[in-house]
């Protein structure tokens, strides 16, 4: 039976913890929990954007973390990122330029777990050997038949049992329940360049504490573990695959520690005026989020267009009165016609463009959590 007791207290709000100044602030919108130091409280939520941050008791493993991926890109570096995500919408919102965006930048770690075990069990899988079959294949040429040799590989499929008594040291495992959501936001880090946690790797970041306890997350962990298991036991029975795997374990002196990861959150307003999240991996610089047109300036910029083709229509009609007189005066009245039906069309595509744009916004957001 898997035994896993990690023990958690109840942290005061007025409680700094891993000699960070860093105390439990939670937002009042969406419910995401972090340390803070005090400056930040009363702060707006770094990543809804929502609610605001207020000092408040939490249930949490006290431990110091083992492990954090420090920022890579730096702030200097986002503005060139920005300026390029922005570049590709038309009629933007008056807020979605790169400029706000680095001024609304805010830096979070976001945490995973990792989790050590002793284990002790018996396992059983299906182990594969590779092994070589020669046939022969006959072909015509050169005016007869030639016998052609064939090596096919195969798989040798063997039942194999065993004991196995071994210790696995940090197992990665989620820590929030909207994690393969912010996966999707950061998009992957390379966890092997994380370092030893240091209370000066955080800087002004914020913390992200994890939502999903290690109770709740032993499920999350357990396929992890089959999976390294299974690879030990196929490498001990010399196999080369192995399908089916499946073991009956205890899982004892269980250590769930976390591992925190670098983003930066930013926003902009679109025109109901609600924040549009963006995210940016701290490490590799990749930005997801909703990269929104402006229906309402598109519809203001095609009022306007929509004027200057009436009075360019209203020169053509002057231009038809004046070749009673003039007969070239039809020159005008092609000139002005044809420069208003395109002012028309302008219009109709200015209006039309942003809405048919944000429609076609369907990549990853930041989850509601409200």
């Amino acid at each position: 039976m898997d035994q896993y007791t990690p023990p958690i207290e109840l942290i005061d709000e007025d409680q700094t913890l891993w000699h960070a100044n860093r105390g439990p602030a939670g937002c009042v919108h969406c419910n995401r929990v972090y340390l803070v130091s005090a400056v930040f409280r009363g702060a707006v939520c770094p990543i809804c954007r929502k609610g605001k941050l207020e000092a408040q008791p939490v249930i949490m493993r006290p431990t110091t973390p083992e492990r954090v991926l420090p920022f890579q890109v730096t702030k200097q570096d986002l503005l060139p990122i920005y300026q390029q995500f922005v570049a590709g919408v038309w009629i933007k919102p008056v807020d979605f330029n790169p400029e706000t965006l680095l001024k609304n930048t805010r830096p979070i770690f976001w945490p995973l777990r990792m989790v050590d075990s002793d284990i002790n069990g018996h396992w059983q899988m299906e182990a594969g050997f590779d092994y070589q079959v020669e046939s022969s294949n006959e072909v015509f040429a050169d005016g007869r038949w030639q016998s052609q040799v064939q090596m096919e590989s195969r798989i040798r499929w063997e039942l194999r049992v065993g004991a196995l008594t071994n210790h696995i040291d940090n197992v990665v495992t989620p820590a929030l329940e909207e994690h393969d959501n912010r996966q999707l936001m950061t998009g992957a880090y390379q966890l092997e360049q994380g370092k030893d946690f240091d209370p000066h790797l955080l800087g002004g970041a914020f913390l992200e504490l994890p939502d999903v306890s290690p109770e709740d997350g032993w499920p999350l962990a357990r396929p992890h573990f089959d999976q390294i298991l299974a690879e030990i036991c196929r490498k001990a029975a010399g196999a080369q695959h192995f399908r089916n795997f499946s073991m009956k374990a205890n899982f004892v002196k269980q250590n769930w520690t976390e591992f925190f990861l670098p983003m930066y959150t930013t926003h902009y307003t679109d025109d109901e005026g609600n924040p549009q999240v963006l995210v940016v991996n701290g490490q590799t610089g990749v930005i997801q989020g909703p990269r929104l047109a402006s229906p309402q300036r598109g519809s203001h910029l095609a009022w306007i267009i929509a004027a200057v083709a009436s009075g360019l229509f209203l020169l053509a009609m002057i231009g038809l009165l004046l070749t009673m007189i003039l007969p070239w005066a039809w020159i005008f009245v092609g000139f002005f016609s044809v420069l208003g039906f395109g002012a028309v069309i302008f219009a109709i595509l200015t209006a039309v463009w942003p809405g048919q744009w944000n429609r076609n916004q369907a990549g990853p957001r930041i989850a509601d959590k409200k």
